[in-house]
C-alpha cells in the first residue's frame, strides 16, 4: 500500500519513516494487567478474575473442591458439570449471542485468544458499528396503517409495526460490503433488541454481515454506556465506528468519530453525497489503518500490533505544524486540537497560525485580520477529527451567514 495516496503524512519524508516509527510504538508498549478505564490513554487487555477468592464464593471458578472451573453458564446452570449456580454475578452475560448465556472471565480470555487467531488468518479486524445517525436516521412514522413494511426505493422505509420511518445514509450498503472484505462486524446501540433486530435486517437483509453479533441495551451491564467488554476480540484489534463520543467513555482510543447523519426535520432536505459523504470518507480512514496493521514492512509481531496506537498516529498528523489559538471554547475543542497534532498557543503571538473562534468582531478575531492568521469557525477542527484530513480553511468562516 502507498500511505502517500491515502495520507498526508506532515512530519514523514517517506512512508518507511513512518512505518519505522510505527514499529518503535508499538515496541514500546506493554499492556497492563489491570484495566484502567479513568484514563483512555492507558492500552490495557481484559484481566481475568483473581484466582484468590473464598473457597465459599459460589461463584469462584478455580476451586479445588470444584474442579469444573464453569467456563460457560446456560440459564444459571454449567453446560458442563449441570452444578446450579445462583445469582447473576458469575462472569459476563452474552445474552446477545443466547439468551441467559454467561461466560466465565478465564472463557471469555481464551475465546478472545483463538478470536485473534483465527481473525489474523484471514488478515481481518473487528469492526463495531452504531445505528442511529451512523449509519440511519428514523423518525416517527406518519404512516401506520399498512400491516407490513414499504418501501420507497431502496433506502427509504417505513415501519408499520414500530410506528417509524428509517432513511439509510448515503453509501451505506456499498460501504458494508468493502469494509466487509477487511472487517467483522458488530451492531452495537443503545435502543431495545427488537429496534436493533428491525433496523440490522434494513442494513442486512440476507444476514449477511452481522449474524447474532447484535448487541443492544437489552444486552449491556449499562444503557447508557457501550463496552468492548461484550466483544469476544482483543482490543488492540477492534474499531469503533460512532457518532456519540459519550458512551465510549471507556474505549475512546478505539474510537473513530463519524458526523451525525439527520435526514428527517428539515423542511429542505438535502441528503449527504453517495460520493462524498461521511461513510465514503471514514471507509477510507478504515481501509488505512487495517493496511496499517497487516503492513508487511512491520517488524513487530501480530501480538504487539494494535489499532488504538495506528489511529493515534493518524490523527497525530492531521495538524501538525499548526499552531492554533482557541478563544473561550469548549474543553472538547481543545483536546480535539491537540489530538490532531496542533500546539496550543495560550496568548496571541507571532506563531499563531490559526484563530478558532465563535465570537465575530472579537479581539482575537480582529488580530487575526490585522496579523493575516487564518480565522475559522471551530467545524474547522471538527471536521478535521471525523475525516482525519485538513480540511480548506476558507470553508469554515466564522461568520454564522456565511457559514456552511
Amino acid at each position: 500500500m502507498s500511505l502517500g495516496d491515502d495520507f498526508p503524512l506532515h512530519s514523514y519524508t517517506t512512508e518507511h519513516d513512518f512505518i519505522a516509527t510505527l514499529n518503535d510504538a508499538f515496541q514500546s508498549l506493554s499492556f497492563t494487567t489491570t484495566t484502567t478505564n479513568s484514563n483512555p490513554q492507558v492500552l490495557s487487555e481484559p484481566k481475568p478474575k483473581s484466582k484468590s477468592k473464598k473457597r465459599s464464593d459460589p461463584h469462584h471458578n478455580s476451586d479445588e473442591n470444584d474442579p469444573c472451573g464453569h467456563p460457560e453458564i446456560q440459564d444459571n446452570k454449567c453446560i458442563n458439570c449441570k452444578k446450579k449456580l445462583l445469582g447473576d454475578n458469575f462472569g459476563v452475560s452474552f445474552s446477545y449471542v443466547r439468551k441467559g448465556l454467561r461466560f466465565s472471565h478465564k472463557e471469555i480470555a481464551r475465546l478472545r485468544d483463538l478470536q485473534s487467531h483465527e481473525k489474523l488468518k484471514r488478515k481481518k479486524l473487528v469492526l463495531v458499528l452504531d445505528l442511529d445517525q451512523t449509519l440511519i436516521h428514523v423518525t416517527t412514522s406518519s404512516k401506520t396503517k399498512q400491516s407490513q413494511t414499504s418501501s420507497s426505493g431502496n433506502d427509504h422505509f417505513t415501519l408499520n409495526s414500530l410506528q417509524k420511518t428509517v432513511k439509510l445514509r448515503p453509501f451505506v450498503r456499498p460501504f458494508l460490503k468493502e469494509a466487509s472484505t477487511m472487517f467483522e462486524f458488530y451492531i452495537y446501540t443503545t435502543a431495545d433488541k427488537a429496534y436493533a433486530l428491525e433496523m440490522t435486517r434494513l442494513l442486512d437483509p440476507e444476514n449477511v454481515y452481522f449474524g447474532t453479533r447484535i448487541i443492544s441495551r437489552d444486552d449491556s451491564p449499562r444503557s447508557d454506556q457501550k463496552s468492548l467488554d461484550l466483544v469476544l476480540v482483543p482490543e488492540r484489534m477492534v474499531l469503533v465506528l460512532d457518532d456519540t463520543e459519550d458512551v465510549w467513555l471507556n474505549h475512546r482510543p478505539n474510537l473513530v468519530s463519524i458526523e451525525r447523519y439527520t435526514y428527517f426535520g428539515s423542511n429542505s432536505i438535502t441528503d449527504e453525497s453517495e460520493t462524498e459523504g461521511a461513510l465514503v470518507k471514514n471507509l477510507r480512514v478504515l481501509k488505512l489503518v487495517h493496511g496499517l496493521f497487516f503492513h508487511k514492512k512491520l517488524e513487530v509481531g501480530f501480538v504487539q500490533r494494535d489499532v488504538r496506537v495506528i489511529l493515534r498516529m493518524l490523527r497525530g498528523e492531521v495538524l501538525k505544524g499548526c499552531n492554533v489559538f482557541i478563544s473561550n471554547l469548549a474543553s472538547r475543542v481543545c483536546v480535539m486540537a491537540e489530538e490532531l497534532g496542533a500546539m496550543r498557543a495560550m496568548e496571541l503571538e507571532e506563531s499563531v497560525t490559526h484563530v478558532v473562534s465563535l465570537v465575530v468582531g472579537s479581539e482575537d478575531c480582529m488580530w487575526a485580520e490585522r496579523e493575516k492568521r487564518f480565522l475559522v469557525h471551530p467545524r474547522w477542527v471538527e471536521a478535521a477529527y471525523y475525516l482525519f484530513e485538513r480540511m480548506p480553511e476558507q470553508d469554515f468562516p466564522i461568520s454564522l451567514k456565511k457559514f456552511r
